[in-house]
C-alpha cells in the first residue's frame, strides 16, 4: 500500500509502505513532515505488523489522530482509509494490478465515494472485444503515429466518456510534443509543460495513474479546462527500447470520476495502441532503411557501370589514339606539300578543318584515357589561345547538329579574351554544353537561340555564359544534371556522361560551374575559369611518329 498526502502541505507526495515504520509529525526528522501547529513533534507512526498489514498508532499527541474522521489510539489500516492530522489528510492507497502491461495506481475509495455523490452515473458503453477489434483493424493500415492515436481515441470515446484528451511523446533533444482535443475540438499544445503533472508521473513510473480529484498539483494538466477538471487518468504507452508516450483522458466538474472498470477497459485498448505505435515506428524505420538500401544499391550500380565504362574507354582510347595520330601526321605532311605547290586556299582550308577535327578527336581520346585511369590534372604550360577562336572552331564541328535542331548561335565575346593551357579541354566543355542545348531544343520543339557570352573577371580569369531559350529543367533533373550516367535523352542520343565530364574538367582546371534553370524558362550555364587552365594527364603520342602498320 501507499500513503498519499491529498490535502495540506506536501500535497501529492507518495510514500510506499514497506518493512520500516513511517513516522509522522512536525519534527523535520519524521518521514512525513506536517507543517501544522495542531500536529505534535512526533504525532503518529505507521508500523508493519505482518504481510500487507500495517498498524496506525497515535504517539501521544495533544490533539489526537483521526482515521476516517474518528479519533483513534491504534488501528489496522485498510485501503481507502484517510488519516487526519490538523489540516493534513493522508489517504491509504491500494495498488491494483491489471492484466495488461500497466500497473494502476488509484486514488482512495473514500475520495471517490465523496466525489460520486450527486453525480450522474457513467459506465462502459461498448464491449472490450468489439473495441479491441476496431483498434486492431486500424493497425492494419500504415497510418502515421499521430493519426493512429487520434483514430484509436475515437474508438475509446465510443466506450468511455471523457471531455478532453491528449497524447504526449518525449524527444531527447526537443522535449515533449503533444496533440489533443477538448470537447471534440483540437487544441494547440505546443507550449505544454507536463513536467509537474499526472502525465510526467505516469511516464516516469511506467504505470497507469488514476486521479479522482485533480487539484492544484495538476493545474498544468495537458488539457486544462476553463473550469477545474474533476477526474483524470494517464496511461504510459511504452514500447521496447524507447521512451514512453502517455495517453491522458480528463473529465470536468459535473461528471462522475473515472471508475476502475473504465480504467481497466481503457488500459486494455491502450495496451493494443502501444503495440500498434511500436509497429508503426518499426515499419517507418524499415521503410527508411529500405530507401537507404535502394539508394546505396543505385550508387553501387552506377559505380560498377563507371568501372565498366572506364575499362571500355581505356581500351577504346588506346586503340583509337594511334591511327588518329597517323591521320594527323599525314594531314600535316599533305598540308606542307600543298603549301609548297601553292595550291588553292579552299583546299588548304578543308585540310585545316580535317586537321582540327582529327586533333580534337585525339584530345578527346587523351581526356577519355585520363578519365578512365583517374589520372590527375596538372597545370598546362601551353601558350595563350584565343577563346573566341576556340568557341567558333567548336561550333563549326557542331554545325550539322545545330542546324538539325534549328538553333541559332549568338556570340557576345569580348575582344582579346585569352586563356593559357589546354584549349582542347575548353573545346570539349563547349561542345558538350552546345550539343546538350541543341538536343533539348530539338526534342521539345521549344527555343530558337543559344547565346554565348564571354568577359574578363576583374579579380582574374574569365566568365563564360551559355544561355538557351529552350524547355529548361525541373528541380529534380537539375539536381542530378551533373551525375554520371544520368540522362533524360533517348538511349541513342546520350550516355549521361557529358555534363559529368564538363564538371570534372572545370573542377580540375580550378574553375566553377553554376546551373540556373526552370521549366519553360530556358537554361543557363555560368563558367568561371582561371587565366591558366589545367590539363588532363595522359600519354602523349607524337603525330609524326607514324607506325609502319598504318603506312600503305
Amino acid at each position: 500500500m501507499h500513503l498519499i498526502i491529498v490535502q495540506g502541505s506536501g500535497r501529492g507526495q507518495r510514500f510506499v509502505l514497506g518493512a520500516d515504520p513511517v513516522r509522522i509529525g512536525r519534527d523535520p526528522t519524521n518521514d512525513i513532515v506536517i507543517d501544522d501547529t495542531r500536529a505534535s513533534r512526533h504525532h503518529a507512526e505507521v508500523i508493519p505488523v505482518g504481510d500487507d498489514t500495517w498498524l496506525l498508532r497515535d504517539g501521544g499527541s495533544r490533539n489526537g489522530t483521526l482515521l476516517n474522521d474518528e479519533i483513534i489510539d491504534r488501528t489496522v489500516l485498510e485501503p481507502g482509509d484517510v488519516i487526519g492530522i490538523g489540516d493534513c489528510q493522508i489517504a491509504v492507497h491500494a495498488v491494483q494490478e491489471h492484466l495488461s502491461t500497466f500497473s494502476l495506481k488509484i486514488d482512495p475509495e473514500s475520495l471517490q465515494k465523496r466525489l460520486r455523490e450527486n453525480a450522474p452515473s457513467t459506465q462502459v458503453n461498448k464491449s472490450l472485444q468489439e473495441a479491441l477489434f476496431e483498434a486492431g483493424m486500424l493497425a492494419q493500415s500504415d497510418l502515421p503515429a499521430e493519426e493512429l492515436v487520434q483514430q484509436v481515441v475515437a474508438v475509446i470515446a465510443t466506450g468511455v466518456h471523457f471531455e478532453a484528451w491528449g497524447w504526449i511523446r518525449w524527444d531527447d533533444e526537443t522535449g515533449p510534443h503533444a496533440i489533443g482535443a477538448r470537447d471534440q475540438v483540437s487544441v494547440d499544445l505546443d507550449n505544454l509543460d507536463p513536467s509537474r503533472t499526472l502525465i510526467e508521473a505516469a511516464r516516469r513510473r511506467r504505470e497507469g495513474l488514476l486521479s479522482a480529484q485533480v487539484g492544484g498539483a495538476f493545474e498544468a494538466s495537458v488539457c486544462l479546462r476553463r473550469k477545474q477538471a474533476l477526474s483524470a487518468l494517464a496511461l504510459p504507452l511504452a514500447g521496447r527500447g524507447e521512451n514512453a508516450t502517455v495517453l491522458y483522458l480528463e473529465r470536468g466538474v459535473g461528471t462522475e470520476p473515472f471508475h476502475i472498470e473504465e480504467l481497466n477497459w481503457v488500459a486494455a485498448i491502450a495496451a493494443q495502441l502501444a503495440v500498434d505505435l511500436q509497429n508503426s515506428r518499426l515499419f517507418e524505420e524499415l521503410q527508411n532503411a529500405h530507401q537507404e538500401l535502394m539508394v546505396s544499391q543505385e550508387q553501387l550500380s552506377r559505380q560498377e557501370k563507371m568501372v565498366a565504362i572506364g575499362r571500355l574507354a581505356s581500351g577504346f582510347a588506346h586503340d583509337l589514339n594511334n591511327p588518329l595520330a597517323s591521320v594527323i601526321g599525314f594531314l600535316q605532311l599533305a598540308q606542307r606539300e600543298l603549301e609548297k605547290k601553292d595550291q588553292g586556299t579552299r583546299t588548304q582550308e578543308m585540310l585545316k578543318r580535317a586537321h582540327d577535327a582529327a586533333d580534337f578527336c585525339r584530345a578527346l581520346c587523351r581526356n577519355l584515357l585520363a578519365f578512365a585511369r583517374t589520372r590527375p590534372f596538372h597545370p598546362g604550360g601551353e601558350a595563350p589561345f584565343c577563346v573566341s577562336e576556340a568557341i567558333e572552331g567548336t561550333l563549326t564541328i557542331c554545325d550539322s547538329r545545330l542546324r538539325d535542331a534549328g538553333l541559332e548561335t549568338v556570340l557576345e565575346i569580348e575582344d582579346d579574351l585569352h586563356l593559357s593551357g589546354d584549349a582542347t579541354a575548353l573545346k570539349q566543355v563547349i561542345m558538350n554544353l552546345v550539343l546538350n542545348a541543341a538536343d533539348a531544343v530539338r526534342e521539345s520543339g521549344t527555343g530558337t537561340t543559344l547565346t554565348i557570352r564571354g568577359s574578363k573577371i576583374p579579380e582574374g580569369g574569365i566568365e563564360l555564359e551559355f544561355n538557351d531559350d529552350g524547355p529548361g529543367m525541373n528541380s529534380e533533373v537539375a539536381d542530378r544534371a551533373f551525375d554520371p550516367l544520368y540522362t533524360t535523352k533517348d538511349a541513342d542520343r546520350g550516355s549521361g556522361l557529358g555534363l559529368f565530364v564538363v564538371r570534372r574538367i572545370i573542377d580540375g582546371a580550378g574553375g566553377e560551374i553554376e546551373l540556373t534553370t526552370s521549366p519553360g524558362e530556358g537554361t543557363t550555364f555560368r563558367l568561371l575559369l582561371p587565366d591558366s587552365l589545367a590539363r588532363l594527364g595522359s600519354e602523349e603520342v607524337d603525330p609524326l611518329d607514324v607506325s609502319s602498320m598504318w603506312q600503305g
